[in-house]
């Protein structure tokens, strides 16, 4: 590892380390973490392999995500490619005093390639607080704390939704489900989704499926089925019309999702042909 680029500190003495790292590809020996660390790919793609006891976790990390080792979590080895990224590193006391302020355990699970805009956007704020010449102490602190405090709401074990490498954080989740479950009517593009959270359309695909075990693609059309059931069951508009209201772009692309999903044709659903049910 090549030596950061930036090294500094503002709250009192091993309150955290904040580093600018550029390193080639490097094997990594078994560690243990002292501090809580937090980290943001600067550039990318990087592959990234990490092996803890027996499980071996591989990923692409890509610019903007964010990597989060807690205290005392330990690595077998791990195998990096050449990459640059900003690393903050928190005492264990920082992040015990904000469980303490929220009335949450400081029991932080570790993350490998997150999409969370808020802290990358903190972590940026923070290093040009640091490295400007014109950020104050008190706002540097307010950073720092803030950044504690998002690893205690999202990051815990109660909390945590990036079951996988490069999901979500449960706020960015929760964002996404509800901007697709209020514009179901829509023909929804993984462009038009993005936009709306965010984040880049590459990263939205990759997150939603480590978070939630889906493709967006195959979500968006179960939502679109289960309110066409409902318009079905509930209402007497046209089977064009249901298609149209639940975002399909033709009667014939919702005809097929519909049947591969239930068995059954949209009319056979509704109760008008007995007969169009699909034989076991």
């Amino acid at each position: 590892m090549m030596p950061p680029m930036i090294a500094n500190s503002v709250l009192q003495p091993f309150d955290f380390i904040f580093e600018h790292h550029r390193q080639s590809s490097i094997a990594v020996l078994p560690q243990s973490f002292l501090m809580h660390s937090i980290s943001i790919q600067l550039a990318g793609p990087s592959n990234v392999e990490v092996w803890c006891g027996e499980k071996r976790t591989r990923v692409t990390l890509r610019r903007g995500d964010v990597t989060i080792a807690p205290y005392r979590f330990s690595i077998e080895r791990a195998q990096i490619e050449s990459c640059e990224f900003l690393q903050l590193d928190l005492n264990p006391a920082v992040v015990e005093r904000a469980a303490s302020e929220l009335g949450d355990p400081a029991v932080i699970v570790p993350v490998l390639g997150a999409v969370d805009p808020l802290a990358e956007q903190t972590i940026y704020q923070l290093e040009e607080e640091l490295t400007s010449g014109r950020g104050t102490g008190e706002y540097v602190d307010l950073l720092v704390e803030t950044l504690a405090t998002h690893l205690i709401k999202y990051y815990s074990e109660e909390t945590c939704t990036t079951k996988e490498a490069g999901g979500f954080p449960k706020y960015l989740l929760e964002t996404t489900l509800d901007y697709i479950n209020r514009t179901l009517d829509r023909n929804l593009s993984t462009d038009e989704i993005a936009r709306a959270v965010g984040i880049e359309p590459a990263r939205l695909g990759r997150a939603f499926r480590a978070s939630t075990g889906k493709s967006l693609h195959r979500y968006l059309n179960e939502r679109r089925v289960e309110q066409a059931k409902l318009l079905l069951t509930k209402s007497d508009v046209s089977i064009a019309e249901v298609a149209r209201r639940v975002g399909f772009d033709s009667e014939e692309r919702f005809r097929n999702n519909f049947r591969r999903r239930t068995g059954l044709t949209p009319e056979a659903y509704r109760g008008e042909d007995e007969n169009q049910a699909i034989p076991a």
